[in-house]
């Protein structure tokens, strides 16, 4: 393949996530319900709650932090009830994991970007387009989760 047109996309697919980043917090912070957590908070859950059986250290390996800084956003969701420490099977490590609470809050986040993405895209590109599209970033998913599984 052509390196110019892989820089093009990289570099589109590296923009839409910045735009496609910020339009998220936009309408999570339009979400009476969502208001108050921050853009970190939601990725945050989300991640814990795609990830059960997780560490401090593996959830900032997955979000490319530091985890001095997850370490802080956990306690912050833990005093508020959305995810609580479970000691784990080494009696070491502390593991993470979404309450009952911290699931309704995800619910939401998802509903409210489907809703969004849908209003968003609904005269950009018909039914067909988009199953097309979710096959070809499937490809591109599993190639990531394929490189990762090497590691």
């Amino acid at each position: 393949m052509k390196e110019e047109l892989i820089r093009q996309v990289y570099e589109s697919v590296y923009d839409i996530y910045l735009h496609g980043s910020e339009q998220v917090a936009r309408s999570l912070r339009d979400d009476e319900e969502l208001k108050h957590f921050s853009r970190e908070q939601t990725q945050l859950i989300k991640v814990i709650d795609g990830h059960p059986d997780t560490t401090l250290k593996d959830i900032a390996q997955i979000l490319g932090v530091h985890k001095t800084g997850v370490s802080n956003k956990v306690k912050k969701l833990a005093e508020g009830g959305y995810l609580e420490y479970r000691e784990g099977p080494d009696h070491k490590s502390k593991y993470v994991e979404v309450t009952e609470k911290g699931h309704e809050v995800v619910a939401r986040i998802e509903t409210v970007n489907v809703s969004h993405w849908r209003d968003l895209f609904a005269d950009v590109f018909t039914e067909r387009e988009m199953e097309a599209f979710h096959e070809k970033l499937q490809r591109i998913r599993k190639r990531f989760e394929e490189e990762e599984d090497k590691r």
